[in-house]
């Protein structure tokens, strides 16, 4: 395989370090040995330039391309010449994601806090992606928070959406590898939030790992009871793969809406597309509706939303029947039609968790029950975002943070 991988826009970005110039007074934050320090220069790093897109990196890393760019900001994959003398000519293949902005948005800035927090606290799990290295940078217009992290050659979006078949095999496989990395997060006490084909990344071997965890929120479920449980804002999760309680529910939500991902996901295995492809919240509700059948008035009531209130009332909908899976989805298997019961449907309390469902017959040709750890760090505190309560606070916990990850690694 090149070196140049096939993934999202694949536009080169140019070296401008012969031609750019830094100023003088700017300045690049590192730790070392657990310390924020300021002192390196421009001739400590490789400067590259495309378009809009400023990216400022330690000497060790060539930049390749730009692999996707966003509000948040940009992914770049680059080489670690570093290794060619001590690993012979193997030069390692890595991620870059720089966050923009994050000082001029308390959104962002919290963002990049929490899923540093949490790749922190996942770290080595093998089917979650693994951060190698972060550092905050002040030069302008370079300035961001970079994370360098393991680059794997797909996400999982782009391996069902191919035209490359897929056996029985190949989903026991992949459903099996969400369900372990899903038990390690949900054993902390963390929801994704934001799982779906393209936050999972796969290797060419067909290993996964789940990556993202911007959207992450941890739930304190041993001494919180739901009506004291931390605000989840309703804008969460990619729309197709967002369970319908977000939509309908104003009551708390749990690691069950995890799961109705992973359901979304299996079923798209087989119709390689995404099962419920609305185009709005309630258009959204009504392509659920037309495979699941029309949900009890009663759990419509539990809801107690405005939304759900005007679908128990709406003739549009009126008495849909649930579908049968083998004619949604023709080649499924039992196993695969039973699994897709027990967590596509309305009632969450229903949904199978990570656990139960590697229980399950359908990954267990593919388990190796030993190899099914739990986060052994216990349940994920979130009382510190209590008192972040400005962005002097913010910053100053995002540095400490990095220091944090630098002293763990060593």
């Amino acid at each position: 395989m090149s070196n140049i991988l096939p993934l999202h826009r694949t536009s080169s970005i140019t070296n401008h370090a012969g031609h750019f110039q830094v100023p003088h007074q700017a300045r690049n934050m590192k730790f070392n040995n657990g310390r924020v320090r300021e002192d390196f220069k421009a001739a400590d790093r490789n400067i590259y330039k495309d378009d809009n897109i400023h990216f400022s990196v330690q000497k060790k890393y060539v930049v390749l391309q730009v692999l996707g760019k966003g509000s948040y900001g940009v992914v770049c994959s680059a080489k670690d010449v570093s290794l060619r003398n001590s690993q012979g000519n193997t030069e390692s293949l890595i991620a870059i994601k720089k966050i923009t902005n994050i000082f001029q948005r308390e959104i962002l800035l919290k963002r990049a806090i929490r899923e540093l927090k949490f790749m922190s606290l996942f770290q080595g799990h093998k089917n979650i992606v693994n951060l190698i290295d972060v550092e905050l940078v002040m030069d302008k217009p370079f300035d961001g928070l970079y994370c360098y992290q393991e680059l794997i050659d797909y996400d999982l979006a782009k391996v069902i959406h191919s035209s490359v078949q897929l056996t029985e095999f190949h989903v026991k496989h992949f459903i099996y590898q969400i369900l372990c990395g899903l038990k390690y997060i949900h054993s902390a006490g963390v929801v994704h939030r934001d799982l779906k084909p393209g936050n999972i990344l796969c290797t060419v071997n067909g290993s996964l790992k789940i990556c993202d965890f911007g959207l992450a929120r941890g739930i304190e479920k041993l001494r919180v009871t739901k009506y004291q449980q931390q605000d989840i804002t309703n804008y969460v999760a990619t729309r197709w793969y967002r369970a319908p309680e977000i939509i309908l529910s104003r009551n708390p939500y749990n690691e069950s809406i995890d799961m109705w991902a992973v359901g979304c996901i299996l079923g798209e295995f087989y119709a390689r597309r995404p099962l419920f492809m609305g185009n709005d919240s309630m258009h959204q509700i009504y392509q659920i509706v037309k495979i699941l059948g029309y949900p009890t008035q009663d759990l419509l009531n539990e809801f107690a939303s405005a939304k759900s209130w005007n679908l128990m009332n709406s003739n549009s909908f009126g008495s849909i029947p649930k579908k049968d899976w083998y004619n949604v989805l023709p080649g499924v298997s039992i196993e695969s039609v039973d699994m897709l019961n027990c967590l596509l449907c309305w009632d969450s309390t229903q949904r199978l968790t990570a656990i139960d469902a590697l229980n399950h017959p359908l990954v267990a040709s593919v388990r190796k029950k030993d190899d099914e750890p739990v986060c052994p760090k216990g349940l994920f505190d979130f009382s510190y975002e209590r008192n972040l309560r400005s962005m002097s606070n913010l910053r100053d916990y995002l540095v400490a943070e990095i220091s944090s990850f630098g002293r763990c690694r060593k």
